[in-house]
């Protein structure tokens, strides 16, 4: 009899996401029916009786990896220890061999039209709460013969069951001289697990910092089952796939041997405004922090095609850079033996000082179990994390506007991120940081932008705004903060003339400027600053009274000079 005891199962994933992921999951449902617990119709009689029903039953449960997948059926039911999987569709079709064909044992080995042909469907059931399903053939001899059963494509399946035949009635494999009319089938089907890919820039949807600062992409997935294994019997693992998902020959295993998956990778291609600082592969359980596996043993990169031999891992060319990350048999073995269910790759990437614009990310998880189907995944695109940078120009003029020229060149500026920041001369440097000049570190040097001849000074590459910050933690909080629409991303600055050009007076009080995504690239000058030629001013009496003492003085020295002069000739 069939364990009563069974455990439902309740995924709260989406049928989309389960599609991307091929998660192996089944279902059965007969009007509103439940199949009904009873003895498995069995004849001793070696003789196709006319009375007895005819039927196939269905028993649908999830494993984690070929290891659980165990012997193959015999037309009788089984307990086994595994999750039932309710909702997967069986089609059920009546066959007739071909004369002169090859015997049906296996529908991936013979062929339509060549050794089999189909006839009319039967029937399709899918599997109820309990991971089962019955479909009545009919009853005596006429409901007799060979059935291909297909598993249905399902949006949660990775892989189906292969195909099979199963004879109605069926000799017992054990006692020959009986017949099986309610032929039991236990498919099975490795369940992944969901890899949800994600990518973040620092932990959120979007960043933005002093353009030429170091940042990093994290690209994220659950870690599925099947990576690594270890085999308790021997058995051959069957079917088997390729990248390209074509079937290859079985593959043998011996009791203890370890299964590898074929391959485990992670692959994005960075824009070409990003340069690499360096990669990274780290693991983590569900509540444990992240743990960096080891570069050329646990994990190998290749950018471009060329595998990476040295740590840190840069690249610093103007063009796209192609980043995979392949796990190794010792990572995949360690992140199976460690129980870590999450792994990520992170990049560290600048970019140009003078970077403007706005540059998104997207990657893909690619990996081959051993039973399964190639997996291809990718984060959703409408999650694609965002970086930001802005910049604007300043045109510095004379007021004198009839002048055949007059553009200022000369004039230096600075930045703030506030006007009492301004006020009290605390500027933004080159870091991303703000300091009084007193406390600007070694090394560091503050944002300052000069007119040329043209009267133009710029500013690029400055930190937006690009999310309300709610809860004032300082931090984009994926689930509650979503990004700003374009138009909204944008930050005030505050400009202060700290030099002005030669014969010019300094410009009196700090400048507010509005800075967003399009004020580097517009047409408009943000900011005009005119400048008033200095005074001259009249001469002050102190000024006269300093001459005629000068004068008096030269002469006193003449004087006296003569005078000595006469004694000396007197005296000769």
């Amino acid at each position: 009899m069939k364990k009563k005891n069974h455990k439902i199962v309740r995924l709260a994933v989406t049928a989309s996401m389960m599609a991307s992921l091929g998660v192996g999951l089944y279902s059965v449902s007969l009007g509103n029916n439940s199949v009904a617990k009873a003895e498995q119709l069995i004849s001793s009689n070696p003789i196709a009786d006319e009375t007895s029903p005819r039927s196939i039953t269905f028993w649908k449960y999830e494993v984690k990896d070929v290891s659980e997948l165990g012997e193959r059926g015999d037309g009788k039911e089984k307990d086994v220890d595994k999750e039932p999987l309710a909702g997967i569709k069986f089609e059920v079709k009546k066959v007739s061999a071909v004369e002169g064909g090859k015997a049906l044992e296996n529908p991936l080995k013979q062929k339509e039209g060549e050794d089999y042909t189909v006839g009319e469907t039967v029937g399709t059931v899918t599997t109820s709460a309990d991971g089962s399903a019955k479909i009545d053939l009919g009853t005596g001899r006429t409901a007799d013969g060979i059935y291909l059963v297909t598993e249905l494509a399902d949006d949660r399946v990775s892989k189906p069951a292969d195909p099979f035949f199963v004879h109605v009635p069926q000799t017992d494999r054990e006692d020959h001289s009986s017949l099986i009319y309610d032929v039991q089938v236990q498919p099975k089907n490795i369940l992944n697990s969901l890899l949800e890919p994600d990518k973040t820039v620092e932990g959120q949807r979007g960043y933005s910092i002093k353009a030429g600062q170091e940042f990093d992409w994290e690209a994220q997935a659950n870690i599925p089952n099947g990576l690594y294994q270890v085999a308790d019997k021997d058995m051959v693992i069957s079917p088997v796939y390729d990248k390209e998902g074509n079937v290859v020959a079985d593959i043998p295993v011996k009791d203890g041997e370890e299964i590898y998956a074929d391959h485990f990778t992670m692959s994005d291609t960075l824009v070409k405004e990003l340069k690499i600082d360096g990669v990274k592969v780290q693991a983590k359980t569900d509540d444990g922090e992240w743990t960096d596996l080891t570069f050329g043993t646990d994990y190998s990169i290749t950018i471009d095609g060329t595998k990476q031999e040295t740590a840190p891992v840069t690249s610093t060319t103007d063009t796209e850079k192609n980043v995979v990350m392949d796990l190794e048999q010792a990572g995949m073995k360690k992140v199976a033996e460690a129980g870590y269910t999450m792994i990520r790759t992170v990049y560290t990437t600048h970019t140009e000082n003078d970077f403007n614009g706005v540059l998104k990310n997207h990657f893909a998880v690619d990996y081959l179990s051993p039973g399964l189907k190639p997996i291809h995944t990718e984060n959703p695109e409408d999650k694609d994390p965002e970086y930001f940078n802005g910049g604007f120009d300043i045109e510095k003029t004379a007021s004198d506007k009839d002048a055949p020229n007059n553009k200022l060149a000369g004039a230096e500026f600075m930045i703030a991120e506030s006007r009492e920041n301004a006020e009290k001369e605390i500027f933004i440097a080159n870091d991303g940081n703000s300091y009084k000049k007193s406390e600007l570190p070694e090394g560091v040097d503050f944002l300052l932008s000069t007119t040329e001849e043209d009267g133009v000074a710029r500013f690029d590459g400055l930190a937006l705004n690009w999310y309300e910050d709610a809860n004032k933690n300082g931090k984009q909080d994926i689930d509650e903060e979503p990004t700003f629409d374009r138009d909204k991303i944008e930050r005030e600055y505050w400009v202060v003339e700290t030099k002005a050009p030669t014969g010019y007076e300094l410009l009196k009080e700090p400048k507010s400027v509005m800075v967003n995504l399009n004020t580097a690239t517009n047409d408009d000058f943000e900011l005009d600053v005119v400048n008033e030629p200095k005074t001259d001013l009249p001469f002050t009496g102190g000024e006269g009274t300093m001459l005629i003492v000068a004068i008096a003085i030269g002469a006193i020295t003449v004087g006296t000079a003569m005078i000595t002069i006469e004694k000396k000739r007197r005296q000769a």
